[in-house]
């Protein structure tokens, strides 16, 4: 039988030591790196805990997990203001996030995270190749299209369901995968 102790964190690295019930010493475990660690051009608006509660919704579908936690280490991310309102880049408040996940089925998944003063929010997703904002207003919220090939398509904000969906039938849904049972 051990004891675990936590003795320092310094460095970004945490120092677990082993304490037999013996008294002797055994080797420190040592957690010096990161597992996901944000790139030193990641703003900080972007890693707020807002955004994180927003991520950790989009990255399950229907109460099930649907991402797996490497693909959001992939990521990468776009800024755009899509509430109605002049877009002014410095207005870090009022810049709504764009998350383009990995490839699939010829296109991307985009995950959107609404920002505003007034909280942060899961605000739908996206399929396509590129994603162009419009200054078409809908519901409050900027138009976005999507390109696929020679193909558009249209999302609009839906105030009954409160995120964005698609106008138009995509050619791809997201499914939940069947994982099997855990445990």
């Amino acid at each position: 039988m051990t004891l675990f102790a936590m003795l320092e964190s310094q460095a970004m690295q945490l120092y677990v030591v082993v304490i037999p019930m013996t008294g002797k010493m055994a080797n420190p475990i040592v957690f010096g790196r990161s597992y996901m660690a944000f790139t030193a051009v990641t703003e900080p608006y972007q890693r707020a805990d807002d955004v994180g509660y927003a991520i950790a919704e989009f990255m399950s579908f229907k109460g099930r997990p649907y991402y797996p936690i490497g693909a959001l280490a992939n990521t990468r991310i776009a800024a755009s203001r899509l509430s109605a309102g002049d877009v002014l880049e410095a207005d870090e408040d009022n810049l709504d996030l764009i998350f383009r996940m990995r490839e699939a089925e010829g296109g991307y998944f985009f995950e959107i995270v609404l920002r505003s003063s007034q909280g942060t929010r899961y605000g739908g997703w996206l399929w396509g190749y590129d994603v162009e904002v419009t200054d078409e207003i809908v519901n409050g919220y900027r138009v976005i299209e999507t390109i696929e090939g020679s193909r558009r398509w249209r999302f609009e904000f839906c105030d009954n369901a409160n995120h964005y969906q698609s106008v138009d039938p995509l050619p791809i849904e997201k499914i939940i995968p069947d994982w099997g049972k855990i445990g």
